[in-house]
C-alpha cells in the first residue's frame, strides 16, 4: 500500500486545522442527475467555497502545517484556484506569501489576486515554466514551496471535503471527480477508500489533457501533448515525481474522459438546472454523470465533486457563443 504517505489519522488532522476557517459546504441532491442516471445523485458544492473552489483547504492546510514548523517564507506557483487559496490561507496564518505567475495570466485573475497582500511575480510563458521558477526562487530563498497537488499536507486538506460527506451520507458508493494533478482525488479517495474499501472512484479528465489518466496508463508520468481546454484547473503536465501519482493509481478505479462539446453544454445545462455558474473543471465531473458516460447502479448513492466555480469571463464568453450558434442550427 502506497498510503503511508497520506492517511486517514492525517486528514483528520488537517480537519482540526481548518476547521473554522473552510465551509463546511453543502452536499445537495442533484433530481436532474438523479433522474438522468437514475442513481442518487449528491453535489458536493465547493463552487460555494470561500475563494470558489476547494483548494483553500489544501492551501489552508499547508501553511498551518508551516506555521507549526515555524517557516515563515512561503512560496507557489500558480494561475488561478491554488493562487487564492494560498492568499487567503496566508490571511489566517500570517505567512509570507510569494506567487509566481506566468507573463500570458489573464488580468482578471491577476486582479484578483491584487486584492490580497501577498507577493506577486512574473515570470514565464507556460505555467510549467513559472512552476520550475518558483520552486528555484524557493530554494535560493530558503523558503518552503507549496505545490497545488505535490504535497502531503495540500491533499490531506483537500481530503477534509469527503469526511464531510461520508458525514452527510454514509452509504456512498461512487464519487465522481476531475483530477488534473491529482491532489484532490488522492486525498478524497484515501479517506473514501479507509472509510468504504468498496467504495467506486471514477476519475474524470479533459480528453484535451488526459495527463494523470496517461500516466496510469502507462505506467510512469511522463509529459504528454495537450490542447486548450475550458478545463484549465485541470490542464496541462505534472511534475515527474509527484507524490499523487501513486496514490492515484492505486485508489481511483475507473477513468473516462470528456470532450470540449461536453464540457461547454454541461456548463450551460448545470445553469439551467442547478442555478450555478461553475468552471470547466468541474464541468468535466459533471458531464461524465449528465452524458451518461458512467454506469450506476439503480438508486446506488453517489457523489459529484463540484470542485469550482471560478470560470473565466473569455471562457464563458466562448462558451455562451458556442451555445447560441449551436442553438440557431437548431
Amino acid at each position: 500500500m502506497i498510503v503511508d504517505r497520506v492517511s486517514l489519522s492525517d486528514v483528520l488532522v488537517a480537519q482540526k486545522r481548518v476547521k473554522g476557517f473552510v465551509l463546511n459546504t453543502p452536499l445537495a441532491k442533484s433530481y436532474w442527475l438523479s433522474d438522468v442516471s437514475k442513481a442518487e445523485v449528491w453535489m458536493k458544492l465547493e463552487n460555494l467555497q470561500n475563494t470558489g473552489s476547494f483548494k483553500l483547504r489544501g492551501a489552508l492546510n499547508a501553511l498551518s502545517w508551516a506555521r507549526e514548523k515555524r517557516l515563515i517564507k512561503v512560496y507557489s506557483a500558480s494561475v488561478g484556484n491554488h493562487a487564492l487559496g494560498l492568499a487567503q490561507a496566508s490571511l489566517f496564518t500570517e505567512r509570507e506569501v510569494t506567487i509566481c505567475i506566468p507573463e500570458t495570466v489573464s488580468a482578471a485573475k491577476a486582479k484578483k489576486l491584487d486584492r490580497y497582500s501577498v507577493g506577486i511575480i512574473r515570470h514565464g510563458d507556460d505555467p510549467e515554466e513559472t512552476e520550475r521558477y518558483a520552486r528555484r526562487l524557493a530554494d535560493e530563498k530558503k523558503g518552503f514551496y507549496v505545490s497545488p497537488y505535490n504535497n502531503p499536507e495540500v491533499i490531506c486538506g483537500q481530503g477534509t471535503m469527503a469526511l464531510e460527506m461520508f458525514e452527510r451520507v454514509p452509504k456512498l458508493s461512487t464519487i465522481v471527480l476531475s483530477v488534473g494533478g491529482g491532489g484532490l482525488a488522492a486525498g478524497v479517495a484515501t479517506v473514501a477508500k479507509a472509510i468504504n474499501p468498496n467504495c467506486r472512484i471514477v476519475g474524470v479528465v479533459a480528453a484535451n489533457s488526459p495527463t494523470m489518466q496517461t500516466a496510469v496508463q502507462k505506467g510512469r508520468i511522463a509529459p504528454i501533448v495537450t490542447s486548450p481546454t475550458l478545463a484549465d484547473g485541470i490542464a496541462g503536465n505534472v511534475e515527474a515525481e509527484t507524490i499523487t501519482f501513486p496514490l492515484v493509481r492505486e485508489l481511483v478505479d475507473e477513468w473516462v474522459q470528456v470532450d470540449e462539446a461536453e464540457i461547454a453544454s454541461t456548463i450551460f445545462e448545470f445553469l439551467e438546472n442547478e442555478g450555478m455558474l461553475i468552471e470547466g473543471a468541474a464541468a468535466c465531473a459533471v458531464a461524465a454523470v449528465s452524458k451518461k458516460i458512467i454506469n450506476f447502479k439503480p438508486r446506488e448513492k453517489v457523489a459529484v465533486v463540484i470542485c469550482g466555480g471560478n470560470i473565466a469571463r473569455d471562457s464563458w464568453r466562448e462558451v455562451v457563443v458556442d451555445h447560441l450558434v449551436g442553438a440557431s442550427k437548431a
